[in-house]
């Protein structure tokens, strides 16, 4: 197998976990668990599986999920704030809730909204919920993210963290082919370090970047 760079800090990956569809890459200096590039969909097949989400706004379910997102924005940022809701997929729910209490958003998705309505702005925070795990090329969304946030800016993320606790075997997480980037806390804290945040909170999926 021909050696693979890590997507987040380019050095180089070793196999972490092989089997069937399912073929992973650890990265030893960020720590990042990324998809054997080989087995990432390709973008009609990616839509389809986007499709399949019924997240909207009557969804109890999902905004419970969703709460300690919407609350780490009300938190760190009062009404009138300005954000963008990044990744936001073919039913912009953060940004709805959010706007009914008088934040002002952008959102952005690359399948579904992918009018890059962020050029030329920056904002005061970010969310990016359950998207992460999607970057196909995390250096540049990282890039973008960061580029896009005011300097006291805030990104504002869930997603599920590996730990070494986990059986990856038997992990739930993985088994989603559009998810081809995992992180450790150690991979947290080389993005919070090479993306100049000053800070990173981490409660249990609930990530905040701080600059």
């Amino acid at each position: 197998m021909p050696d693979i760079n890590c997507p987040l800090c380019k050095s180089k990956g070793h196999i972490f976990f092989s089997y069937e569809k399912h073929r992973f890459l650890s990265c030893d200096q960020c720590q990042g668990i990324f998809r054997d590039p080989g087995q990432i969909l390709n973008f009609e097949e990616e839509k389809s599986r986007y499709l399949l989400h019924q997240n909207h706004l009557e969804d109890k379910g999902y905004l419970k999920f969703v709460s300690p997102l919407l609350q780490a924005v009300q938190r760190e940022h009062p009404s009138g704030a300005v954000g963008l809701d990044f990744g936001c997929g073919h039913t912009p729910v953060i940004s709805e809730v959010l706007k009914g209490q008088d934040y002002i958003f952008d959102i952005y998705d690359p399948v579904f909204y992918p009018q890059r309505v962020f050029e030329g702005k920056t904002y005061d925070f970010i969310t990016c919920c359950e998207v992460m795990e999607h970057f196909q090329h995390p250096k540049k969304e990282f890039d973008l993210l960061a580029g896009l946030l005011k300097s006291d800016g805030n990104l504002i993320c869930m997603t599920s963290l590996y730990s070494e606790e986990i059986d990856f075997e038997n992990w739930y997480y993985k088994n989603d082919p559009t998810h081809v980037f995992f992180y450790r806390k150690e991979t947290l804290t080389y993005i919070m370090r090479n993306w100049g945040f000053r800070r990173l909170k981490i409660e249990e999926s609930l990530l905040v970047f701080l600059k």
